[in-house]
C-alpha cells in the first residue's frame, strides 16, 4: 500500500490465538516481512471486561511473546464495557497514532473487530484491514461502522496488501 509508514495490530485474536493461549503460526513471519519493509509497528490490546485474563496477565503474554521484538509501541487497557463496543480501544488508538506522530492516511490498522478496530479506523481517516475470521468473522460492517479498506480470511493474506 502506498503511502502507508506504519502499522497497528490488534492483539487477541489478530496474532494471538486467545483460545490456544499462543501465538497465530503466521504472525511472525507477517511481522517480520513488515519490519523488513520498513513499516514501524505497534500493537494495541484491549483486555475485555468478560475476559478471564487480568491486564497484567495480558501485558506479561505480550512481554514473552516472540513477537514482542517487532513492535515499537504495546499499548494495553482494561475495558469495563461487557458489551465489548465501547470507545475503549479508541483510547489505545489515539495514544499510538500521537506516539507515531504521523498522518492517519499513513498509518494501517489491522483487526478482527468492525465494531472496534475498523471503525476506529474509518472515524480517524485511516486505511483498515479486517481479518475476517474466528469469533467476530460474523461482525459485519454497516453504515455506521463503514467499510474496511481491504478485508482478508488469514493473517498472511496481508502479505499481498502491503
Amino acid at each position: 500500500m502506498d503511502g502507508i509508514k506504519a502499522i497497528i495490530f490488534d492483539w487477541a485474536r489478530t496474532l494471538f490465538d486467545s483460545d490456544l493461549k499462543k501465538e497465530f503460526p503466521e504472525a511472525e513471519a507477517v511481522l517480520e516481512h513488515c519490519k523488513n519493509k520498513g513499516y514501524r509497528l505497534a500493537v494495541a490490546s484491549l483486555v475485555s471486561a468478560h475476559s478471564n485474563a487480568p491486564i497484567q496477565e495480558r501485558n506479561e503474554q505480550i512481554a514473552k511473546s516472540p513477537l514482542r521484538k517487532y513492535f515499537e509501541i504495546v499499548k494495553t487497557v482494561a475495558s469495563t464495557d461487557t458489551e465489548g463496543i465501547s470507545d475503549d480501544k479508541a483510547v489505545i488508538f489515539d495514544q499510538i497514532v500521537s506516539g507515531f506522530g504521523l498522518n492517519p492516511s499513513e498509518i494501517l490498522i489491522v483487526g478482527d473487530r468492525t465494531k472496534r478496530d475498523i471503525k476506529y479506523a474509518n472515524q480517524h481517516g485511516h486505511p483498515s484491514v479486517w481479518l475476517q475470521k474466528g469469533m467476530f468473522a460474523h461482525e459485519m460492517p454497516d453504515e455506521k461502522i463503514g467499510q474496511p479498506t481491504h478485508i482478508v480470511h488469514s493473517l498472511d493474506e496481508l502479505l499481498l496488501i502491503l
